[in-house]
């Protein structure tokens, strides 16, 4: 079991800093072990950060929220089990946190700039487009911190490829009809169009740790955390360099499966 004194040492040496922006995925189980638990990663993250910054995971509800199941409550639709024991967590027990209205690809936040980046998610009509949490982070300075999971689960390369659509990306055929629910129990219909990942019948696989070399030293930092493997990216250069490489190569961060 480690110390969260331990747990802060390492997030400092990472390079998490007072006032960041910081968008996490996280697996809690690679950390080996934390005093308090989650609510004790949470609080010493967020003391690290101080009421400057502001911390955002990931409330992905694709598993719940469908054409067939078309609803999404704000309050109660949970995080996909798929996405980690954190991100729920975070959503029902951390005091203060709000949650972006998406029907698939909402996102919980704290701190400073909580407010703004949940505004006007909704508006989007992609899982991850221009309104979205994902998409405002660069504009805010940012950081994507990979605590302990693989950065092919970086959720805001999705965004990254939607300003490029290569051709696995984005099924034109439908938008599908959403209704969400706000916190005061307003129903607001939406409709957006889904990735696919599907040509021809074939399924590609997601690569996204190919951003990596592609980031220069000041961009990119890895270390660990506890027992985790972790890696801290600028979220500007990921959007910019990740777009740059679509354009000229619209398969780069994908394989065919063998």
């Amino acid at each position: 079991m480690h110390t969260l004194n331990q747990l802060r040492a390492d997030l400092s040496r990472l390079g998490v800093r007072a006032g960041d922006t910081v968008l996490m995925h996280a697996s809690y189980k690679s950390l080996g072990g934390v005093d308090g638990g989650a609510q004790g990663l949470f609080e010493t993250l967020l003391d690290l950060l101080t009421p400057e910054g502001t911390l955002i995971l990931p409330a992905l509800s694709y598993a719940f929220v469908s054409k067939e199941q078309p609803v999404f409550d704000v309050k109660s639709t949970p995080v996909c089990p798929g996405v980690g024991y954190l991100p729920e967590f975070f959503r029902t027990q951390s005091p203060g946190v709000i949650r972006s209205l998406h029907p698939t690809h909402s996102c919980c936040m704290v701190g400073r700039h909580a407010a703004f980046l949940a505004e006007g998610h909704e508006l989007d009509d992609t899982p991850v487009g221009s309104h979205s949490p994902f998409a405002k982070l660069p504009g805010l300075n940012g950081w994507i911190l990979m605590l302990g999971c693989s950065p092919d689960r970086n959720t805001s390369m999705h965004g990254v490829e939607e300003t490029a659509e290569p051709p696995y990306l984005l099924d034109r055929t439908e938008r599908v009809r959403y209704l969400l629910r706000t916190a005061d129990g307003r129903e607001i219909e939406r409709r957006s169009w889904q990735h696919n990942f599907t040509r021809n019948g074939t399924h590609y696989e997601q690569r996204y740790s190919r951003i990596l070399p592609l980031l220069s030293a000041d961009e990119l930092r890895r270390g660990k955390v506890l027992d985790a493997e972790c890696v801290l990216m600028r979220a500007a250069a990921v959007w910019q360099k990740g777009r740059e490489m679509l354009l000229k190569d619209p398969y780069y961060f994908v394989d065919l499966p063998e």
